[in-house]
């Protein structure tokens, strides 16, 4: 009965913490791995510090993405990523974006002007052991139409 009790206790204290959301500190790195169709396969790196006193799993999660404000399509995060607790992780994740109609054709006319504003918008799930919660997420990068070689 203790350990019933105690187990109870230690699902009601993780269940009530509140996770905060990783910051994004630097490091980052974008490359086009593949074109096919409407479907675009990215390697995004980045250093990204979790400031939580528990590791987080960053679970595949959909996101909306935006260029210079047109929205494209979607962002899928493909492999579950690990953040160790109270410390900066530098990450490489696989993603796949699916893209609208006449996305392409926006992107290379927007490639044209210069520089570009990148935007991922959404809800993440992170997870702890068997609990799960979902964290706004919304960032934006300035990159340079030159970097986006695939």
């Amino acid at each position: 009965m203790r350990k019933l009790i105690q187990g109870f206790s230690f699902v009601l204290l993780v269940s009530s913490c509140a996770v905060t959301a990783p910051e994004i500190r630097g490091g980052e790195s974008f490359n086009i791995e593949q074109i096919e169709g409407n479907k675009v396969n990215l390697n995004v790196g980045a250093n990204i510090y979790n400031g939580n006193w528990f590791g987080i799993r960053v679970k595949p999660s959909n996101l909306d993405l935006f260029l210079n404000d047109d929205f494209l399509g979607t962002v899928r995060l493909d492999k579950k990523v690990k953040l160790k607790r109270k410390s900066e992780t530098a990450i490489d994740a696989n993603l796949t974006a699916t893209l609208e109609n006449g996305a392409m054709g926006k992107a290379m006319r927007s490639a044209l002007g210069g520089g570009l504003n990148v935007r991922m918008k959404g809800r993440v799930k992170a997870g702890v052991f068997i609990f799960s919660k979902k964290i706004d997420f919304d960032e934006t990068k300035k990159i340079d139409a030159s970097e986006l070689r695939p």
